[in-house]
């Protein structure tokens, strides 16, 4: 896992800008074409992810004949996979005149694995869609904070989808470096299943527990308050660049999760 010092270190590059930074990038004079990108492999990278949690929720499952923490296991395997990444892209943003930083072009691209890893992540949700459709409706049996749960997946698919197949070259780096940044909020999931896990077997002593849910409080902070704030702020600097429908349907949802969080 992440050091504390590797967190704020993020957000100090992030947020520790002078003002002359803030100003928005004026409105691109020349008409961009879209990028050509394999969309195809995108769907695929999608059903890669569905498939994955299915098979890892399937095995340990099978091996711990307990539902519930399997599902933290699988959330706590899709938190790492995701805020790895996302951790590395942030320590790869570079400067940018229109939006304070971005991706480098390698991470951007719809083949990179930024964009992956979006991908992969999407189809950890429609599977977790599936799950929760198949325990509820078919077998009566309804998993834990299903209505949460489905509203969530809802809302990052709104937010996911556009950052996975918009392909105009400054839109595109805008709403996938934004993205990325934000993805760093499941570095705090980790801690938050850990928790689960713990208290659920009550095999660990009192210390471990308050240890864990310490890392939880400081990494909730780090990465859903301060973190996510420097990515809305960098998503509104980037605004002239979004397509206007889409900037106001992920400002949305940014702030409502802000606010929740």
């Amino acid at each position: 896992f992440f050091s504390v010092s590797f967190i704020m270190g993020s957000a100090s590059k992030l947020l520790g800008l002078p003002p002359a930074q803030l100003k928005e990038a004026p409105v691109q004079e020349e008409v961009e074409e879209a990028v050509k990108e394999d969309d195809d492999a995108k769907k695929r990278s999608i059903a890669w992810g569905a498939a994955s949690a299915a098979a890892a929720y399937g095995a340990i499952r099978v091996a711990t004949g307990e539902s519930s923490s399997s599902e933290d296991l699988v959330d706590l395997l899709h938190s790492a996979y995701t805020s790895s990444v996302a951790a590395s892209g942030i320590r790869s943003l570079e400067s940018n005149a229109q939006h304070t930083v971005a991706l480098p072009r390698s991470l951007a691209l719809g083949d990179g694995r930024v964009v992956r890893m979006f991908c992969h992540s999407l189809g950890y949700f429609f599977a977790d869609v599936a799950l929760i459709l198949v325990k509820g409706p078919l077998l009566g049996r309804w998993p834990d904070l299903w209505a949460g749960r489905l509203a969530h997946h809802a809302i990052q698919t709104v937010a996911n989808v556009p950052c996975i197949f918009r392909t105009k070259p400054s839109e595109a780096k805008a709403l996938r470096s934004v993205l990325c940044i934000a993805y760093f909020a499941e570095f705090s999931n980790i801690f938050l299943r850990l928790s689960n896990l713990l208290r659920k077997r009550n095999a660990s002593t009192p210390r471990l527990r308050q240890l864990v849910n310490w890392a939880l409080l400081v990494s909730f902070g780090a990465s859903r308050l301060v973190n996510f704030g420097a990515a809305i702020r960098i998503f509104w600097q980037a605004r002239p660049l979004i397509n206007p429908r889409i900037f106001q349907a992920i400002s949305g949802i940014q702030a409502s999760g802000y606010l929740l969080n």
